[in-house]
């Protein structure tokens, strides 16, 4: 590991620590320990089958995005690949995005670069699911729109805040295309104009490009529009609903009449938290819950940490224990399918 990327590392690791301390330098630790000791565990269960549902229907709409069909991963080794970025995350922040595209492309004999672009794709595509979402929000659901102001520290409901965010969005979006452009123009003309080792070089690095814009521009061969449209959005049902089964681990549904719609709220705060690179979320997950919950609807902070603790614990704890599962039988599925093609070859030849 070179010193750039143990910086990075070093980095992510102390905003989750500031943000850990954030979230708790105003509470008892003994308060969040007796919150939590009155929980519900029974509702981890039915938490655990939506997560891991929100993850393979993830792993569905990833599916859809390959459009070389002789190349197509089976639905086994596409939620692998889910559950093993999600596994690198942890300790390494963002890394699981490439380390997802990459197991996926060795299990199929893929271009990595190409699969990395669908996972670039992906994101816009969540990106704009999280907007549409957030703008809903802000729109339909909050009553005082200016409490958001006071989580966020901005005024998002601010028309020229909120012009500001999507012209910021599509600069780097244009300038990202742009950039990748005149890289592919460049090493265009040297390779024109270099021979041997270099020139292989070039033209090596020019397939990288042209592979991961392919795999970006996925979206073009798409043929089932409705469906990929339809798991998109129930992704973020399963989100919400992972949300609002933690209520019920702590009678939040009862005593504070938190329901779906306080869960799809939660939901888009947590997101705007999670998407800050700290490992797995933590601390910017706890700090954005605890908060929400305190300032929209008055749940003690103690009781709001427990709930964000245990909902996030529960994730991670989910993650570690299925990611290697998967990837065990994910490589027996690969050896079976290798041996059974390999009798079926001798067997032609005999």
């Amino acid at each position: 590991m070179n010193g750039k990327k143990a910086l990075k590392i070093a980095g992510s690791i102390l905003l989750g620590v500031l943000f850990l301390w954030l979230a708790f330098r105003e509470v008892e630790l003994s308060e969040v320990v007796e919150s939590a000791r009155g929980m519900s565990w029974f509702w981890i269960l039915p938490f655990a089958v939506v997560t891991l549902g929100a993850h393979y229907i993830r792993a569905l709409r990833w599916e859809m995005l390959f459009t070389n069909k002789e190349k197509v991963p089976t639905k086994t080794t596409l939620f692998t690949g889910v559950m093993f970025g999600y596994l690198v995350n942890i300790p390494l922040p963002r890394v699981g995005e490439v380390a997802r595209p990459v197991y996926v492309a060795k299990q199929v004999d893929e271009s990595s670069s190409k699969i990395i672009g669908t996972i670039v794709l992906e994101r816009i595509v969540d990106v704009i699911g999280m907007l549409l979402l957030m703008a809903f929000v802000v729109v339909f659901l909050i009553a005082d729109s200016q409490v958001l102001s006071r989580l966020f520290g901005i005024d998002i409901t601010n028309s020229e805040t909120q012009l500001d965010l999507i012209l910021t969005l599509l600069t780097y979006g244009c300038i990202a295309l742009v950039a990748l452009g005149i890289l592919y123009w460049m090493f265009k003309k040297i390779g024109e104009q270099t021979e041997g080792k270099a020139a292989e070089f070039v033209h090596k690095i020019q397939k990288i490009i042209r592979t991961f814009v392919d795999g970006v521009l996925a979206i073009r061969e798409l043929k089932n529009w409705p469906l990929f449209i339809f798991y998109s959005i129930l992704i973020w049902v399963f989100y919400i609903s992972m949300t609002y089964i933690g209520f019920f681990m702590f009678d939040m549904q009862g005593e504070f009449g938190l329901g779906f719609t306080e869960a799809t709220v939660l939901t888009v705060v947590s997101a705007v938290g999670i998407a800050i690179p700290t490992p797995g979320g933590i601390g910017t997950y706890h700090l954005f819950i605890t908060k929400a919950l305190f300032i929209f609807y008055a749940v003690p902070e103690a009781t709001g940490l427990a709930y964000a603790t245990i909902a996030h614990a529960a994730t991670l704890l989910l993650v570690m224990i299925v990611s290697p599962t998967l990837l065990a039988i994910d490589k027996f599925v690969v050896m079976k399918k290798e041996g059974n093609t390999q009798q079926r070859t001798k067997n032609i030849q005999d």
